[in-house]
């Protein structure tokens, strides 16, 4: 599994993911006409982690804004990492907000809704 590093564009967020310390983070704003395919390294990494996991495995996500086709992609990202838990290792979501920002704690609090994962809302 190779370490990913994606810079952030106007519409794509920085994504960071190193498998050998179980570290994902997602940032920025996430409009991107594709996003299926911008997500698409990261799906497929996540798909070989999911053989070899470390425990705990971080997740942080820091969205200013993102769009459906986005959040479908999440979902689809954080649905691979529920079977984790269920081999005993550690998954700990932490969804960032800025208070200020009531649609992005929101959408935080649906995912936390729908997802059997240790997830925090974290106040920024």
């Amino acid at each position: 599994m190779d370490t990913i590093e994606i810079e952030a564009t106007a519409n794509t967020p920085t994504v960071k993911f190193y498998p050998a310390r179980g570290y994902i983070e997602i940032r920025g704003k996430s409009i991107s006409e594709n996003s299926a395919k911008f997500y698409r390294p990261l799906l497929d990494s996540i798909e070989k982690y999911i053989f070899k996991p470390v425990s705990p495995t971080l997740v942080h996500i820091h969205f200013d804004y993102f769009n459906t086709a986005s959040a479908k992609c999440l979902v689809e990202i954080l649905k691979k990492l529920e079977s984790l838990p269920k081999k005993g290792i550690k998954v700990e979501v932490n969804w960032h907000y800025k208070a200020d920002e009531q649609s992005m704690y929101y959408a935080g609090m649906d995912y936390k809704s729908i997802l059997n994962l240790d997830f925090k809302m974290v106040k920024e």
